[in-house]
């Protein structure tokens, strides 16, 4: 077998035996191993520098056709959302004779993106927290690229706000929530994360999950392995400061008691709410694993996704002090917080972070996405990453 090498982002072209290097040293979940896989296969190919949409609605209309058996059916205003960093985005209206029209939202995997993800395992999810936290109901999910080329799923379309007016700033970064809309959205943010980690994810359909053995390590050893697999095969040259974290997060890895559900993504930018202050609908699933819920409160505690009060006060995801959203957790969820490992999860979340980061610094350069600047602002915040795990680990 190859040797491996960090540097998979300079060579041409991924050979075979460097792919299968790679697999062997960073174990993850199966569905995970297919989607990273499928990446590095890609990048080998000829590929084009933006994806050709100029068929999608014959092409949706025909797999909407054969899907319900309905050939009455009818579909209109298909139009692309901004962004695509992570999905590439569609609202279209479907009409049905029996229903009349709904909005819904077609979210398809782009050629190359920040994050890979699987789409089962993002429709399993969200189809196991219909009634738990307000989600997006779930119509179709396709994990093939037959239909429309691409994976995908489809989704009722949900209105509701992301940023308060004049946030102007990408989505979760030091958003800056006014004091009456923090009063109104914390405490319902807390206790949609403790529903979360609540949820008894033995009794649904989650088969594209590989369920980690309560009482071992083995989830944060695929969880960690996911990461360094990312790093590796994405990162443009090795870094001292990353390198050292990996190495220190593998010698101080805790095991999992009992696994809940991890959002892997949860913060501000990933919920919406209405003009009331009631939040609607909790988003962006497809990072969502099993695991130990100090991944998910370090994550919302981090301070790249913090932002300051009026006083200056550091605030949790820009809406309450992090030790307040400790206390109310733990009062909601029954789950006791331990110090020490929140710590290694706190290293976790920049080393994740980092992984993140490269990625988007090779997709720009490798020319896979048609949203370069956002890629390159992504990269960017390898050195926040850089900088908090030093500061950690020091």
């Amino acid at each position: 077998m190859a040797s491996y090498t960090p540097t998979l982002a300079l060579r041409a072209t991924p050979t075979p035996e460097w792919i299968a290097a790679v697999r062997a040293r960073f174990p993850v979940e199966r569905a995970l191993d297919a989607v990273l896989t499928r990446k590095l296969v890609q990048r080998a190919e000829p590929h084009e520098q933006q994806m050709d949409f100029s068929t999608l609605q014959p092409r949706l209309l025909a797999y909407l056709h054969r899907v319900t058996g309905s050939t009455e059916l009818r579909i209109a205003n298909l139009q692309r959302l901004t962004g695509g960093a992570s999905k590439e985005q569609f609202t279209f209206d479907l009409w049905r004779p029996e229903t009349g029209t709904r909005t819904l939202i077609l979210r398809m995997d782009p050629l190359e993106s920040v994050v890979e993800t699987h789409r089962l395992r993002e429709a399993q999810i969200l189809r196991a927290m219909r009634g738990v936290v307000p989600v997006p109901e779930v119509l179709w999910v396709e994990d093939d690229t037959d239909a429309l080329g691409r994976p995908f799923l489809i989704a009722g379309f949900l209105e509701g706000i992301v940023q308060p007016e004049g946030g102007g700033k990408m989505t979760g970064l030091g958003m800056y929530f006014p004091a009456p809309l923090r009063a109104a959205l914390k405490d319902q943010f807390v206790a949609h994360l403790a529903a979360i980690h609540r949820l008894d994810w033995r009794r649904y359909n989650l088969s594209s999950y590989d369920p980690p053995t309560p009482g071992t390590a083995e989830a944060n050893r695929w969880s960690l392995g996911l990461w360094e697999r990312v790093w590796h095969e994405d990162s443009i040259q090795a870094h001292p400061v990353v390198e050292y974290a990996g190495a220190w997060l593998k010698a101080n890895m805790p095991a999992v008691p009992q696994p809940v559900v991890v959002h892997g993504d949860y913060r501000s930018g990933n919920f919406m709410f209405t003009a009331d202050g009631r939040i609607n609908a909790v988003l962006d699933w497809e990072l969502c694993h099993l695991g130990d819920h100090h991944e998910d409160l370090a994550y919302v505690g981090c301070q790249m996704l913090g932002c300051p009060d009026e006083r200056g006060q550091l605030l949790a995801c820009g809406l309450l002090p992090f030790e307040e959203l400790l206390e109310k957790y733990q009062a909601l969820s029954g789950q006791r917080v331990d110090r020490d490992r929140l710590h290694w999860y706190d290293v976790f979340t920049y080393y994740k972070t980092a992984a993140i980061s490269a990625t988007g610094l090779r997709v720009a350069q490798g020319r896979r996405t048609h949203l370069d600047a956002m890629m390159n602002l992504i990269g960017g915040l390898g050195s926040i990453a850089v900088a908090q795990l030093a500061r950690l680990l020091a």
